[in-house]
């Protein structure tokens, strides 16, 4: 099977290019193992991943830190040999989005310019 016909969780992780796509690529995850998000937190250690937690990493919140992208693929199942390709996959999507932001410098800059047009 072609990488581009695979459609394995941690290949739709490989394919994303936004935090939606990995996102979903983390609900796809959970789906795929038949777990609810109250499962994946007892997995992973409930004082660890509150089921409030897994489900926001499913829904629209891009887990900010490492740690809690391992708790919540261990509390998918995910083996420890694989959680390192996904951490790989988040840095890279986490990368990417950071890349796109304009500098906070430049945003003030156009915002206290307001309808300034240099003279001609």
């Amino acid at each position: 099977m072609s990488p581009s016909e695979d459609d394995s969780p941690f290949a739709t992780a490989c394919r994303a290019g936004t935090r939606k796509q990995f996102i979903c690529a983390l609900n796809q995850l959970r789906l795929a193992r038949g777990l609810s998000f109250g499962q994946v937190s007892i997995n992973a250690g409930e004082r660890v991943l509150a089921k409030s937690s897994a489900h926001a990493m499913c829904s629209y919140h891009l887990p900010k830190q490492e740690a809690q992208l391992r708790a919540f693929l261990t509390g998918c199942g995910e083996p420890a040999e694989a959680l390192d390709g996904w951490v790989e996959q988040w840095r890279r999507v986490t990368a990417s989005r950071a890349n796109r932001r304009p500098h906070p410098a430049a945003q003030l800059v156009q915002s206290s310019a307001g309808d300034f047009a240099p003279p001609e």
